[in-house]
Parts: C-alpha cells; structure tokens; sequence
C-alpha cells in the first residue's frame, strides 16, 4: 500500500541506487518531508545530478509501436494488447510537460518500469485518464 502512495506522490525505485527516489523543486521539499515523516519514511535529500544542464535526450514517443498512442488496454511502446495500461505526457527538452502538442501515450506496467524509468526524459502520469 505504501509503494503505491508513493508512486502517486511521484516516488519511482532506482535500481541503480537500489531505493525510491523523487525529484522536486525546493519549494515543494518541506511538505514532501512532512508528508514523507507522518508516514514513518525515512528520507535523505540530496541535489540531483545535472541540475541545471539541459540535454537533449531521445523521446520514447519517437519509437512507439503503436502511433495513435495506444489504449486502456494496450500499450502504445511493446504493442501488448489486453493488459492495463496507463497514459503518460512526454516532457520537452526541459522536460516541462506543459507545451502545446505534448505527446500523449499508454504504457503497459513492464514498459513502465523497464523502458521508462531508466529514460532520461520527464514523464508524467495523465492524471484524467488514471
């Protein structure tokens, strides 16, 4: 149950460092350790690595097997029918999802932790199509 309010929180596992991690803005941090304290999380803060650097990275929407995006129920990277899928809004260079023409996909829970989590890009679940 915890695992799931952290990822709605924005939390993701890092295999590399083996433990969950979110990025936030400075000014979203005291409340992110208030709320992470009243739920007896231990937590660390630490500055993210490249802050500041700007980078173009490859998008995940260039290579999607499914080019309308996908569905509910089918993922729009493997092409995987009948699974539950969620929709994600692709972040741009400065991995901002608020532009006009975000690409807007659905992916399978395996493409989620195996393709998109180890991407570099921000992305952000569609909240009005949990």
């Amino acid at each position: 149950m915890l695992q799931e309010r952290l990822e709605d929180i924005g939390f993701f596992f890092d295999d590399g460092y083996r433990t969950w991690v979110s990025f936030c803005e400075e000014d979203d941090l005291k409340s992110l350790g208030e709320w992470l304290k009243r739920h007896h999380v231990r937590f660390r803060v630490g500055a993210a690595p490249g802050r500041g650097e700007l980078q173009k990275h490859l998008k995940l929407s260039d290579s999607l097997l499914l080019k309308h995006g996908g569905g509910p129920t089918s993922c729009a990277l493997c092409g995987t029918a009948g699974v539950a899928c969620r929709q994600w809004i692709e972040g741009d260079d400065t991995d901002s999802i608020e532009y006009p023409g975000a690409a807007r996909f659905y992916l399978c829970g395996v493409c989620v932790q195996n393709r998109m989590q180890p991407h570099p890009r921000l992305y952000a679940p569609a909240d009005d199509h949990l």
